[in-house]
C-alpha cells in the first residue's frame, strides 16, 4: 500500500496528467513556439534520414532545430517510426499572415493554417504528433514528481513544502502549456531537475558517497547535455557539489574519485556527440549552425536592452501562449508577482525570527545548491537575451528549484500545524488558474468563425461571384466615421459553391480620394481559424476583420473600403466581374481631438512623444522638397541629447531623403528640458531627379546623439510610419 505521505503526490500526478492531455488537445497542432520544427527534427529522423549533416542546414525542413543535441528527437523517433507520415503536405500548412510576438494582434495568431486533417481519429502527422506531445507529458509528470522528491532532500523538516512545490511546477500554466507541445525543452527540464535532486542528495549524505552516486550525477548531466545545450549547465552545479563534499570529508581523495567517475560518464554518454558536430561543422556547440538559419542580434544587446526585457521573460514563465500572441489577463501576473515577493518575504522573516528552527528544517548545503542552479540557470537566459529572443520555457530546468524556494518561503512564517493546510489552499489555487488557462485565453483565439445557413438574414446583399467556386453574399462595414488610431469592423459573408481549390487570402484597402492605399489588411479568413479549403458548399461563412486607421491618415479625408481575395503563394487575385476588388463602402475620417494638426501621442521610449505633425502636401514629383512640421513633448527627464530623423523611404527599405535635426529648445537640448515642454521642428524632405515613382512612407525616429541608440517606439526600434506620399 502506498504510503500515506505519497498521496498528495498522486493526486498532484493525476491533476497535472488530466490537465497537460486537456491542453495537447485544445491547442492546435504546432501552435506552441516552434513546435513544428522540433517536430520536423522528430519526422526527419524517424523517417530514416539520420542525424543532420552539413548540406542539411537551411535546406531541411526541421530549421535552426537540427543543431540541437539529438536525444529528445531520437526518443520521439523511436515512438512515432511506425506511423506513416505521408500526409505531411496537408497537416503542415503555414499561415503567411500569421502575427508572431505581438499579443495585440486581432487575428491570424495561429502559425498553421488547421482543418478536418487534424481532427480526431488522428491519422499521419497528426498522430505522430500527438504521440510526441503525450511524450513530453510524461516528462513533465516525472519533473513534477522530482520537484517533489527535491522539496523533501532540502526541506525535510517542512513535508508541507514537497507536495505545494510538486503542485508550483505541475500547475503553472506555461508549463502545461510547453509540456503539452513536442518540445526538447521537456527532456532536458526533467533531467536538470533530477541533476539537481540527484546533488541535493549527495551533500545530504552521512557517509561518503558511493562510486554509484557520482556515476549517476555523470550519467545524467551526459543525458541532459544530449538534450539541449543548458544541459551542460550542471557540469559547474555538479562540480561545486563534489567540492563540497571533499571539502567535508577532508579528502583529495573523494576529489578525484567523484571528478573521474562523473566526467568519465559525461564523456561516454555526450562527448560523441560534440566531437562529431567539431569534425563536421567545425563548431562542437553547433551555435554558427543555429544562427545560420536564425540569425541574432547584429549588436549584442545592452544591460539596458536587457532589463527591458525582463518583464516579458517573468511573463512568459507564467503564461504567455502561442506564438508569444497570447497573454493571460493581468490581474494573473501581479498575482505571480505577489506570491513571489510573498516567498522572499517569507524567507526573511523565518530567517530572522527563527534561526534556529529553520536550520533544523532546512538543509543549508542543498539550499545552497538549489539557489546556485537558478543563478546559474538565470544567468545563461540573460546571456541567450543579449543575442537572441530570451522566452520564460528557458528556465524551467531550474522550475522545480524555484518551485521549492517559493514553497518554502510561503510556508516558513506559518505555524507547523498550519503549513498543511496553507499548501492545500495555495495548490488548490494554483490548480484552478491552471484548469481556466486553456479555455479563458487560448481556445478562444482559435475558434472557428460561425456559419449561417443561406436563408439567414445577410446585410447588404450582393452575390458577387469571386473566380470559379465563391460568392460574396453581403456585407458589413461600422463605423462610417473614425478618426486615425481607430478601427473599423468589415464583415463579409461568404458562400462557396463548391469547394475552393485552394486557401486564399482576404485583402480590406482603405484608399484616399487621390489614390493613395492608406490601410490595408490581410487575412485568412475566420480571423486566420477557417481557411477557404475547409469551406463547405452551401454554408455562410461569417467572415470578421478589424482595419484599423493608421495615425498618418490625413483628416478630413474619405476612404473608400475595398476587399478581395487571392492566392497568397501566386498573388494571383481572383476576378470579381471585369475587377480584381469590390468597393464596399465610403467612411469619413475626423481629425483627432486636439489643438495640432493629426494630433496624437507617439511615445518614444518614455522619453518623447510625437504630439502631432503636419505635410505641406500629399503629391510629389522627382527633385521636389516636402515640407514635415512635426511636435515634440518631453515625456520626462532625460540625460542624453537626442536626434529626430524624418526619411522618405520606398519600401521596403529604400530612403531617398532624409533630414536628422538636433532637438534644441530655444537652444537647450533634450538634456535640459523639463517633462511637459514643448518644441516645434521643420524638417525638408528633397527628393533627388532619379527617385522612381511610387508610394513612399514619411518614417519618424529618434536617436542618441552620442550612440546612435534609437528610442523604441512600441517595443520596436525601426521607428514610426506617419504618412504616406504619392510620387509620380
Amino acid at each position: 500500500m502506498m504510503s500515506m505521505k505519497y498521496w498528495p503526490l498522486a493526486v498532484i500526478l493525476a491533476a497535472y496528467s488530466c490537465l497537460a492531455i486537456a491542453y495537447s488537445v485544445v491547442v492546435p497542432l504546432f501552435e506552441a513556439p516552434d513546435e513544428v520544427w522540433h517536430y520536423e527534427y522528430v519526422r526527419w529522423l524517424a523517417e530514416g534520414n539520420g542525424l543532420p549533416a552539413p548540406a542539411d542546414v537551411g535546406a531541411a525542413p526541421w530549421a535552426q532545430e537540427g543543431s540541437q543535441p539529438p536525444l529528445y528527437y531520437a526518443l520521439g523517433a523511436l515512438l512515432t517510426a511506425p506511423v506513416g507520415t505521408s500526409n505531411a503536405a496537408q497537416v503542415i500548412r503555414y499561415n503567411v499572415h500569421a502575427v508572431v510576438g505581438n499579443a495585440e494582434g486581432a487575428d491570424n495568431r495561429n502559425v498553421l493554417l488547421h482543418g478536418r486533417v487534424h481532427a480526431w481519429p488522428w491519422q499521419g502527422v497528426t498522430l505522430a504528433a500527438h504521440l510526441t506531445r503525450f511524450l513530453s507529458v510524461l516528462l513533465g509528470a516525472i519533473t513534477v514528481a522530482v520537484s517533489y522528491a527535491l522539496a523533501r532532500a532540502v526541506a525535510p523538516g517542512w513535508p508541507a513544502a514537497a507536495p505545494l512545490a510538486a503542485a508550483v511546477v505541475a500547475f503553472t500554466p506555461q508549463y502545461l502549456f510547453i509540456t503539452a507541445s513536442t518540445n526538447n525543452d521537456n527532456l532536458v527540464t526533467m533531467l536538470g531537475t533530477a541533476g539537481l535532486y540527484l546533488c541535493a542528495r549527495v551533500v545530504g549524505l552521512a557517509r561518503v558517497p558511493g562510486w554509484r552516486w557520482w556515476a549517476g550525477l555523470g550519467l545524467v548531466v551526459g543525458l541532459a547535455a544530449l538534450s539541449k545545450l543548458s544541459g551542460l549547465l550542471l557540469l559547474p552545479l555538479i562540480g561545486v557539489t563534489i567540492l563540497l563534499v571533499a571539502y567535508r570529508q577532508r579528502s583529495w581523495r573523494v576529489l578525484w574519485r567523484g571528478t573521474v567517475i562523473a566526467g568519465a560518464l559525461f564523456l561516454l554518454v555526450a562527448g560523441w556527440w560534440y566531437v562529431r558536430a567539431w569534425r563536421l561543422f567545425g563548431d562542437p556547440l553547433l551555435l554558427s549552425v543555429m544562427f545560420a538559419v536564425l540569425p541574432p542580434r547584429a549588436d549584442p544587446a545592452t544591460p539596458a536592452q536587457v532589463l527591458a526585457m525582463l518583464p516579458g521573460i517573468w511573463r512568459s514563465t507564467w503564461a504567455v501562449f502561442g506564438w508569444f500572441n497570447l497573454v493571460a489577463a493581468e490581474w494573473l501576473y501581479w498575482l505571480y508577482g505577489g506570491l513571489t515577493l510573498a516567498a522572499l518575504a517569507g524567507w526573511v522573516f523565518a530567517l530572522a525570527a527563527a534561526r534556529t528552527s529553520v536550520r533544523a528544517a532546512i538543509r543549508p548545503a542543498a539550499l545552497g545548491l538549489v539557489l546556485l542552479w537558478c543563478a546559474l540557470t538565470g544567468v545563461a537566459v540573460l546571456r541567450w537575451a543579449q543575442m537572441s529572443y530570451a522566452q520564460g520555457r528557458l528556465l524551467f530546468p531550474a522550475l522545480g528549484g524555484f518551485a521549492v524556494l517559493l514553497a518554502g518561503g510561503l510556508l516558513a512564517p506559518w505555524p507547523a500545524l498550519r503549513r498543511r493546510w496553507v499548501a492545500g489552499v495555495a495548490a488548490s489555487g494554483f490548480a484552478l488558474i491552471a484548469a481556466l488557462a486553456p479555455f479563458l485565453w487560448i481556445a478562444p483565439a482559435y475558434a472557428s468563425p460561425p456559419l449561417r445557413v443561406p436563408s439567414g438574414e445577410v446585410p447588404n446583399l450582393v452575390n458577387l461571384r469571386f473566380g470559379p467556386a465563391i460568392r460574396l453574399a453581403g456585407y458589413d462595414v461600422t463605423p462610417r466615421q473614425v478618426t486615425p488610431r481607430n478601427t473599423v469592423a468589415v464583415t463579409l459573408y461568404w458562400q462557396a459553391d463548391g469547394t475552393p481549390p485552394t486557401d486564399y487570402s482576404v485583402f480590406l484597402h482603405a484608399t484616399d480620394t487621390a489614390g493613395i492605399l492608406q490601410a490595408q489588411h490581410d487575412s485568412h479568413p475566420g480571423q486566420g481559424n477557417f481557411p477557404t479549403s475547409e469551406w463547405r458548399p452551401g454554408a455562410i461563412v461569417v467572415d470578421r476583420h478589424l482595419l484599423t486607421i493608421p495615425p498618418g491618415v490625413p483628416a478630413p479625408a474619405t476612404l473608400r473600403i475595398e476587399a478581395g481575395l487571392y492566392d497568397a503563394r501566386s498573388g494571383e487575385r481572383l476576378a470579381v466581374g471585369n475587377a480584381d476588388r469590390v468597393a464596399l463602402a465610403d467612411i469619413g475620417v475626423a481629425p483627432a481631438p486636439g489643438d495640432l494638426p493629426n494630433a496624437g501621442r507617439v511615445d518614444f521610449g518614455g522619453k518623447l512623444a510625437l504630439a502631432g505633425y503636419d505635410l505641406d502636401r500629399r503629391h510629389s514629383a522627382p527633385g521636389d522638397s516636402l515640407t514635415l512640421t512635426m511636435w515634440w513633448d518631453a515625456l520626462g527627464v532625460m540625460d542624453r541629447d537626442y536626434v529626430a530623423f524624418a526619411h522618405l523611404l520606398l519600401p521596403p527599405d529604400a530612403v531617398w531623403a532624409q533630414d536628422d535635426r538636433l532637438l534644441e529648445r530655444s537652444g537647450a537640448r533634450t538634456s535640459a528640458w523639463r517633462v511637459g515642454d514643448r518644441l516645434q521642428a521643420t524638417y525638408t524632405l528633397a527628393l533627388p531627379e532619379t527617385a522612381p515613382p511610387g508610394i513612399y512612407h514619411v518614417e519618424v525616429g529618434v536617436y542618441d546623439k552620442d550612440t546612435y541608440e534609437r528610442l523604441p517606439v512600441g517595443g520596436s526600434e525601426q521607428g514610426v510610419a506617419l504618412a504616406r506620399i504619392k510620387v509620380e
